[in-house]
């Protein structure tokens, strides 16, 4: 059985390969969630135009319920963006550590 003590060994590199895919893949996944953000917010703004437009028309009831659903999407994809952007700052110095 040979010993060869001289050569490098491969695991280093291994590990920045696997980070890196990881970072891509991080990376994919919060551009899909803020453009999921973004079209559940041009949505609830559209509902929440139209509860205006109903208050206008003194719907009263049709408009608060409306305008309170497009608030609640709005404050939710909010979050959901502020979320995933914490999470992949956590995850990125998790890496920057190891």
């Amino acid at each position: 059985m040979r010993f060869n003590f001289l050569k490098k060994p491969e695991n280093n590199d291994n590990h920045s390969v696997i980070k890196k895919e990881i970072i891509r893949e991080l990376l994919r996944q919060v551009r899909l969630s803020y453009n999921l953000a973004f079209a559940v917010t041009a949505a609830s703004a559209l509902i929440t135009l139209s509860g205006v437009g109903l208050l206008y028309l003194d719907k009263v009831s049709e408009a608060t319920l409306t305008t309170s659903g497009g608030v609640l999407a709005t404050i939710t994809s909010t979050q959901l963006a502020k979320q995933s952007k914490e999470e992949l700052q956590g995850l990125m110095d998790e890496l920057s550590d190891s």
